[in-house]
């Protein structure tokens, strides 16, 4: 006779999950340790210093860069660079009755060569000669190229160390600048551009050049050192001394117009001068 066990009257409850830790049973299995690895966050590190000092640089590179070009737009006497022709008449009578309206004159400058007369004033016996000129005026130097009776001569005013060289074909002149006769590039600039009145009423400097020639030019522009090169140069002062001249001595050796005047520059003893480099070629 089979006996059939009699089902448990005692019901399982599935058990409920507490927030109470629970006990885990030990696993039988190879433990494998696992460390933080510390090379991600040090080379982020690196990373971000790295950015920063870059981001630095570049906005103090950008203020600086501001500060100097705001510094440039703010200046109102800055001077590009002017390039142009002008022709300035010449009187052929020395005399200081001459009307002064035809000694001031408004000059004009152009890019092609021109020629300013004050035909209302003036007529052809009135006048000897034109003084042609080529400018090329900056910042703080004046380059005048002046063209007299077929003549070129090379005149460079440098208000940085106030310093005026006349570059000849075989020589050249140094000398202080003489602001009472060579206008500041601004203003010099600013009467050509507004058709000012000039005075172009004829003075002339009696100078002397000084013995023997310059070995170097410290005190002269860099320009006016470089076109200079392979020439002897001579420093000029004023001739205070008094000599009769002859009928038939010319009246000046150099001539300029810088803006104030027409400047006949005489050296007194540029005989010498010419004796001097001939001693010194043979």
């Amino acid at each position: 006779m089979t006996v059939l066990p009699k089902p448990s009257a005692i019901i399982k409850k599935t058990p409920i999950i507490t927030d109470a830790p629970l006990v885990e049973k030990p696993i039988n299995e190879d433990k494998i340790d696992i460390h933080p690895s510390h090379e991600w966050p040090k080379r982020s590190s690196n990373g971000v210093m790295c950015l920063s000092l870059t981001a630095t640089v570049l906005a103090l590179l950008g203020f600086t860069g501001g500060l100097l070009l705001c510094q440039d737009m703010l200046k109102p006497t800055t001077i590009r660079r002017f390039q142009g022709y002008c022709s300035v008449p010449i009187p052929n009578n020395d005399k200081q009755t001459i009307e002064a309206g035809f000694r001031s004159l408004p000059l004009q400058w152009s890019t092609d060569d021109i020629q300013v007369i004050n035909t209302e004033r003036s007529s052809a016996d009135q006048l000897e000669d034109a003084l042609h000129e080529e400018f090329d005026i900056g910042d703080t130097v004046e380059k005048i190229s002046v063209v007299n009776n077929g003549h070129r001569v090379n005149f460079i005013h440098d208000f940085s160390d106030n310093t005026t060289g006349i570059i000849d074909d075989e020589r050249c002149f140094v000398m202080e600048l003489e602001p009472e006769l060579v206008l500041t590039p601004q203003l010099f600039i600013s009467g050509l551009q507004n058709g000012a009145q000039f005075d172009v009423s004829l003075v002339r400097s009696e100078l002397r050049a000084a013995l023997p020639a310059l070995t170097e030019l410290r005190r002269a522009a860099a320009e006016l050192a470089a076109r200079c090169a392979g020439r002897p140069v001579y420093r000029l002062h004023r001739d205070d001394a008094i000599r009769k001249r002859s009928a038939d001595e010319p009246t000046h050796d150099y001539i300029q117009f810088s803006g104030n005047h027409v400047q006949e520059i005489k050296i007194d003893n540029l005989p010498e001068i010419l004796e001097y480099e001939r001693q010194n070629k043979a």
